[in-house]
Formats: structure tokens, sequence, C-alpha cells
């Protein structure tokens, strides 16, 4: 599948370049006649139509040349010397070109320097011009930064949740307790029951607002009413309806619920490698 998918973007460049270079030949003849029109002098198609697809059809090799050359250098100064030599061989080539054209096809042979001047004066500056963008745009892609995304990436890897609680103990001071000796967290509005490794504790919160507050890699969603520790995980049996029954080390028993199953599951794995009954 990739690679028909190259192969087809691939094919649809080549139409698209090739249908541009079409549009381009009939606005250079249109040009040409319009041109004779003021001039009040005689139109040849068939000349028109020489100069015109010679010039074009240069693009169609150079085109794929430069970015081929500019793609596999890497000084940038470079870069403009491998584009001027581009434009040097398609201005260069063109007379060239017209020359065996003409002698093969055509009652008369255009002389190469007389095309070549003709070229200078009717086609250097576009030809600058298109080559000049090519490369502009080919730098421009290459130079598209990546390290903002890298970053945020490592940035969601790096983060974590809270890794203390604030609670009131049995003789109502205030301590800290470490999250990672939590078993489970159950909702109990509108306060949140901590079952701590040492006791229960109330935590004035909401679930929901506590489950953004964790470490998602070590406490999941289990049930509306339930966040559990993962590292606290014993067991797990199927229901047989999509359910699930886990144990936790303190022989907790706790339902999984089949709405929250699939992300449990796939925590779970990171953690345990026990088969499902």
């Amino acid at each position: 599948m990739p690679y028909q998918s190259l192969q087809h973007s691939q094919k649809r460049k080549t139409i698209i370049f090739a249908a541009c270079l079409l549009v381009l030949l009939t606005a250079n003849i249109a040009l040409d006649y319009i041109f004779t029109l003021f001039r009040n002098s005689a139109f040849y198609i068939s000349e028109s139509l020489l100069f015109s697809t010679a010039y074009w059809f240069l693009f169609l090799p150079l085109l794929p040349l430069q970015l081929k050359l500019v793609d596999n250098t890497k000084h940038s100064g470079l870069k403009f010397i491998v584009t001027g030599c581009i434009i040097s061989m398609h201005l260069a080539v063109y007379p060239a070109l017209i020359w065996a054209l003409s002698g093969m096809f055509y009652e008369h042979t255009f002389p190469y320097g007389q095309t070549f001047s003709f070229g200078l004066s009717a086609y250097f500056l576009q030809t600058l011009i298109l080559y000049s963008l090519t490369l502009l745009a080919v730098k421009k892609t290459i130079a598209q930064p990546v390290i903002p995304v890298i970053k945020k990436e490592e940035k969601t890897e790096q983060s974590v949740g809270i890794t203390t609680l604030p609670v009131t103990d049995r003789h109502n001071r205030k301590t800290l307790i470490a999250v990672t000796e939590v078993f489970y967290f159950s909702a109990n509005s509108p306060y949140v029951n901590i079952y701590h490794l040492s006791r229960k504790y109330v935590y004035t919160t909401t679930l929901k607002s506590l489950e953004n507050q964790l470490d998602s890699k070590q406490f999941v969603r289990i049930h509306k009413s339930h966040i559990v520790n993962i590292s606290t995980i014993v067991s797990l049996q199927s229901r047989q309806n999509g359910d699930y029954d886990i144990t936790l080390s303190n022989d907790t028993l706790l339902r999984v619920s089949r709405n929250y199953a699939k992300n449990f599951k796939s925590r779970f794995s990171e953690y345990h490698q026990l088969t499902s009954k």
C-alpha cells in the first residue's frame, strides 16, 4: 500500500507538471501571435511552435536534475552554483536543439549563434526566475522545523502526576501521603475516599479532577466511581459480559466496568502478564 500510494503521488505530480508546461507553451504561442500583430509582421505557427516547444521541453529533464543535485548538495553556496549551471545549460542547449530540429524537419536551419542571442533576449529573465523559485521552494521544504514537535512529545513523556496528597490524620493534623502507596480512590461526593496503605482518608475534590492530576501510567479509571493503582493489582478475571473483577494486593475486590475495560486492559498489560480468565 505505501508503495502504491507513493507511485500514485509521483504520477499525479508528473501530470500536473506536464499540464503546467502545456499551459505555458500555449501562452507562449499566443504571446508570439499578439506580438506579431503589434509589429504588423507575419506569424508562422510552425516556427513559434518549434521555438516555444524546444524551450519548455528542456524543463522536463533539467528541473528534476536540478532538484536531485540541490538535494545532494549540503552547502548553500554550492546550491546556487548548481542552479546557475542548470540555467546556463538550458540557455546553451536551447539553440542547439533548435538547430537540430530545424535541420531535420524544416527547410531552413536556424543558426546556433543567432538562436542563442534570441534565447538570451527572450527567455533569460524567465529562465532565471523559474529555476531560482525552484531552488527557494526546495530550501524552504528542507528547512521546515521538526524540533517543536519532538520537544512536545518529550514533554508529554516526561510529565508525571502529583506525588503526594495533603490529608488530615486521626489527630486532626495535616500530613502528606505518597500517592504510590494508595490502593484506589472511590467517589463519595463531594469528597473522594482514599484507600491508603495506612488507612482510609477523605479528600475534598472530585474523582474527575483527581484523575487529571494523577500519573496516567500508574492510575487508571475502572468505573465511574473508582480509580485504581495498577501496580497494586494481583489478579484479573472476566465476568464474560464485558466486565472484569480485579483483586488488589490488600485483598480488595473491585469491578472494572465494560465502558472502561478497553483502556484499563491496555494500561494493565504494561504492568502484568496474567492470563485473563
